[in-house]
């Protein structure tokens, strides 16, 4: 690949004198940024070979666009660009539409191991717009904001591959090659173009074992999350038709309460509380095991408050399944901070979102860093008497004996909210195996946040080696060795002692 010539005249504002085998499709001046220049120069001289990623898979196909109004409760998984986190697929969380529609939109299957390229959207260059597909019983199909690429094994490590994709030196390649006519878009012969460096086999391998354990953490974590719900189920009896929309029900005098509306009163609730009263399941009020904080504004905080170091602002957009992804907190000012001690949190607390996105909850994991909710999040402290363990209320929370529950409390069409009283009347399942399931969960996050150090380490890895900084002699000689699986299942012993 040859080296690029060009010469950086201004910063700001921007100038650049290129050399005029530089120009091929494009002459805007925005696609010669020395920001952009300085990458492709660090990609292309960095003393190791370099390849085109369209040399790099054997199929590349863009997803297709079912209409919304074609989702449904079941059937397979249409995977969009929401659904790409952290190098993976969040397959809990996607939505689903008509089996046909895997026969009918052939191009667009993904299969496991497949790279998943967000290509369309504000969010073109954010690290979550590539994943990779598990490998998994789950028949899927991805979106047309997706593009779908197989990685040729023989070429390139494609765990390596993946994690050069979510690095800064991949991004900024897709930003640079998006055009700009109203959404930002990556057309096919520009994904081709992307530059990927090739370093020696054993880097590459070095580099993509950690995303591969993280793959693995997410799978094992999956299995545990999977055992949780099935004890739960087996011990109040729970049934997958209590989930399925319902036309009518009875509205029995003793469910009477200050509100009449027909959400407050929804079927599936009403069935929810005559399952209750039928199978004898003993349930308690979350007032009666929780305090609950949930505010409904912060004395006039806005984007002004937010600072570049100082407490951490958890809005809830943050929450992941099994962990918080803390690369993506604000911080906001000491002053702001210490105005409300009523929602600081601490490890142990449960936080649940109130607005919006309603009803997603996880545990405050220990933290090096002091936290507060922010007005869309109620912050859950577990009582001491009566006592219950906080990874059972997350867990409860988000089962949907609650989100029934929660989603006909909510009040609001274009923007759903549930309040501080109706919050505290949750009615929470109470069941001997409590224990059992918080055990399960908190292993469950264990691995999550396992995976998510591993993914980080992986991609820090990519920048270093662009950067000159990793050491690859010692990786060529064996001295630098990556994990293994047995080093992650010893570290999560001591972690869980």
């Amino acid at each position: 690949m040859k080296a690029i010539d060009f010469k950086i005249l201004s910063e700001k504002p921007a100038a650049t004198v290129i050399a005029p085998s530089m120009i091929k499709r494009r002459v805007d001046a925005g696609h010669f940024r020395p920001i952009f220049l300085r990458n492709e120069q660090a990609l292309v001289n960095g003393g190791f070979e370099t390849a085109f990623l369209g040399d790099l898979y054997s199929k590349g196909n863009y997803g297709s666009l079912p209409d919304s109004v074609d989702y449904s409760e079941t059937g397979i998984v249409l995977i969009r660009g929401t659904d790409l986190q952290s190098m993976a697929v969040t397959l809990a969380e996607a939505v689903r539409v008509p089996t046909a529609y895997y026969d009918k939109f052939k191009k667009a299957r993904v299969k496991g191991g497949d790279i998943l390229l967000l290509i369309k959207g504000a969010s073109i260059d954010r690290p979550d717009s590539v994943a990779m597909f598990p490998q998994c019983n789950e028949r899927a199909i991805a979106n047309g904001s997706i593009f779908i690429l197989r990685p040729e094994k023989s070429k390139t490590n494609p765990y390596y591959l993946l994690s050069f994709m979510t690095s800064a030196p991949f991004l900024l390649q897709k930003r640079r090659g998006s055009s700009n006519t109203g959404a930002l878009y990556n057309d096919l012969d520009t994904i081709k173009s992307f530059v990927v460096p090739i370093p020696d086999h054993r880097i590459q391998d070095y580099i993509g074992v950690k995303v591969e354990l993280a793959e693995r953490c997410r799978a094992h974590a999956l299995k545990k999350k999977g055992q949780a719900f099935r004890i739960f189920d087996s011990d109040i009896a729970w049934k997958a038709e209590y989930e399925e929309p319902l036309g009518s029900h009875w509205l029995q005098p003793e469910y009477l309460e200050t509100r009449l509306d027909l959400n407050f009163n929804s079927p599936k609730k009403l069935r929810l509380y005559e399952y209750f009263k039928d199978e004898r399941i003993e349930t308690t009020l979350l007032q009666d095991v929780a305090e609950i904080s949930a505010m409904i504004g912060w004395k006039g905080l806005t984007t002004e408050h937010y600072v570049e170091d100082g407490p951490w602002l958890l809005r809830g957009v943050e929450i992941r399944d099994g962990y918080i992804d803390f690369e993506s907190l604000v911080s906001v000012q000491r002053d702001k901070y210490d105005e409300q001690p009523q929602i600081h949190l601490k490890h142990g607390d449960v936080v649940m979102t109130k607005d919006g996105t309603i009803g997603k909850a996880i545990v405050i994991p220990e933290i090096h860093n002091e936290m507060a909710a922010g007005s869309t999040v109620a912050r859950l402290r577990p009582r001491k008497k009566p006592s219950i363990n906080p990874y059972y209320l997350e867990f409860v929370i988000n089962h949907p004996v609650l989100q029934i529950q929660i989603q006909s409390f909510a009040t609001g069409l274009a923007q759903p909210h549930i309040t501080q009283e109706w919050i505290a009347k949750l009615r929470i399942p109470r069941i001997s195996r409590e224990r059992k399931i918080a055990d399960l969960i908190a292993s469950h996050h264990s691995l999550m946040t396992k995976a998510q150090y591993l993914v980080a380490d992986a991609k820090s890895d990519v920048e270093a080696l662009i950067e000159g900084t990793l050491d690859t002699n010692a990786i060529l000689s064996g001295k630098l060795k990556p994990p293994t699986w047995e080093d992650i299942e010893k570290e999560l012993k001591e972690e869980n002692k």
